[in-house]
């Protein structure tokens, strides 16, 4: 060991002890953290850990021993093989996205499209028939379905519904005479885009309460003006709105999913019907600006012309290995019990590289309404 020799001007290391403060510095704090120091730090142990054997029982004694914390399985993705070295952002619970809310038409049909998720969009539905003091006859998490008591039109009504039930029977150019009642329905699904919801809206009408005497959407200016109103009230309060854990029961189906086809290519699985599957990939291929150089509805094709540019970065690590070129695709909409399934193809029908389908289906999808 050095020695400490004190001079005239205080005290002086040797150089055996100049040396070893020396390795100390170099080595950091790891001589006092790492398993190999002076302490053992146990908290990355687990990466080298191996699972045991179960517990054996002796024969004849019963026991409820069982595993407190398993692990769960994890399912196949389909987009697994593309994404093998980076790992996708997470996606979140619930997010305002004030910017996102629209009114979809689809012949003499019309419904809400929102961003958020349905348990964020639950309680502002029930906060919208409490404000608008109409009870609740009906609430139905697992089917997405909220119902007002049956009620009457004042002229002189303030709250939502109420006005825009007026509002809509006031465009009729006959209007029906004698005492109403009107009830109004909510029902709240999943939409196309992951983390999106639609809200389906249906006007009632009737003289008597009795089910044989209800007419449904009897008014389409009722309709029509009650979906703008109840759009308009969602857009305002979405933004502070909290995450409802009954709005976490609705159970509706996803309408779009990306699964494997029989021989293991990845396709656009749309749970809607073929006239609303059309539009939707058409409208999707239209805002995600991708050059449509054909759309043959006769025989369900698009063909497209898939660039780097058409979407900068979402598109770039596919084509910067092609020269950052496009590529021609065709995508065959086929209609089948459950939905539609979107098939992505190269121009003359040869399969194209399973990473550049899974970017145009997922495209579809990030672009749907």
């Amino acid at each position: 060991m050095g020695k400490m020799v004190l001079s005239s001007r205080g005290w002086r290391p040797t150089c055996a002890a100049v040396l070893i403060a020396g390795m100390l510095a170099s080595a950091g704090c790891r001589i006092f953290r790492d398993d190999a120091g002076f302490f053992v730090d146990p908290r990355d142990d687990y990466v080298e850990a191996k699972v045991g054997e179960p517990l054996k029982v002796p024969a004849g004694i019963e026991s409820s021993v069982g595993d407190t914390w398993p692990i769960p399985d994890i399912a196949e993705q389909p987009t697994a093989k593309t994404y093998a070295d980076e790992v996708p952002r997470p996606r979140l619970l619930a997010g305002a996205s004030t910017d996102e809310i629209k009114i979809q038409k689809l012949g003499a049909k019309s419904w809400i499209v929102l961003a958020d998720a349905p348990e964020q969009i639950w309680p502002l539905a029930r906060q919208l028939m409490e404000d608008s003091r109409v009870g609740v006859a009906r609430e139905d998490p697992p089917a997405g379905v909220l119902e007002t008591e049956w009620f009457t039109v004042d002229p002189s009504a303030t709250d939502l519904l109420r006005e825009a039930v007026g509002t809509g029977l006031s465009q009729q150019e006959q209007p029906a005479e004698g005492s109403w009642l009107d009830r109004v329905r909510l029902r709240i699904e999943r939409g196309i885009r992951v983390g999106s919801s639609e809200v389906h809206v249906v006007h009632y009408r009737t003289r008597s309460e009795s089910e044989e005497a209800i007419d449904t959407s009897p008014v389409p200016e009722v309709e029509g003006e009650l979906i703008t109103q109840i759009a308009d009230y969602l857009a305002q309060g979405v933004a502070s709105s909290s995450v409802s854990m009954v709005g976490r029961e609705i159970a509706s189906e996803r309408k779009a999913r990306i699964v494997e086809d029989e021989s293991g290519a990845p396709t656009l699985v749309l749970h809607i019907g073929f006239d609303r599957a059309w539009a939707t990939v058409d409208g999707a291929l239209e805002r995600a600006k991708l050059e449509v150089t054909e759309a043959d509805r006769d025989t369900a094709t698009f063909r497209a012309v898939v660039r780097a540019e058409a979407k900068p970065g979402f598109f770039a690590r596919i084509f910067a290995r092609r020269g950052g070129g496009g590529t021609a695709v065709t995508l065959r909409l086929q209609e089948r019990d459950d939905g539609v399934v979107v098939e992505v193809r190269g121009a003359g029908g040869q399969p194209v590289a399973r990473e550049v389908a899974e970017q145009v289906l997922l495209t579809l999808r990030e672009y749907a309404a």
